[in-house]
């Protein structure tokens, strides 16, 4: 009998030290995953505006989402005109349109919604902005996280 209590109690050490061993890789993971994720301002300078009240904000250093990174946006604000409007692109001009303008506003969205992929960049069109003062800019959050997270992001 002393033989099969030692033999269960192998096993019973062996069980917990595997299930120790699980749980640590766990609590890694979670760490890992809080760690990668974190929500950006989005912020742009004032768009230089022509003399018909036409201009373009596109500066990829600032609103472009890194190599090896994802960005969710979540809120984009255009202020700062009264007349006129205004098209957030997703990569130049002739991208596609993520939010139209008809005046100055704010558009929240939810998560996954507007997904941009690592180079992915927001341009913004401006047209007939023409009130004496007024100028556009960007303003907004997004969830930018590592690349290896896309699915859990998503969902």
């Amino acid at each position: 009998m002393p033989e099969i209590e030692l033999d269960l109690g192998a096993q019973l050490i062996a069980s917990i030290e595997t299930l120790n061993t699980a749980l640590s890789r766990q609590e890694q993971q979670r760490q890992r995953a809080a760690q990668c994720i974190r929500q950006i301002p989005l912020v742009s300078p004032q768009m230089n505006l022509s003399a018909g009240g036409a201009g373009v904000i596109d500066i990829p250093d600032l609103l472009a989402a890194k190599t090896g990174y994802y960005w969710g946006v979540r809120r984009l604000t255009l202020s700062g005109f009264t007349a006129g409007t205004a098209v957030v692109y997703l990569n130049g001009t002739s991208g596609e349109p993520v939010a139209p303008y008809a005046e100055a506003a704010t558009f929240t969205f939810g998560r996954g919604e507007v997904l941009m992929h690592p180079g992915d960049r927001l341009v913004v069109v401006a047209s007939g902005v023409i009130n004496s003062g007024d100028y556009v800019q960007l303003n907004g959050a997004a969830d930018c996280f590592e690349q290896w997270y896309l699915p859990n992001y998503i969902g």
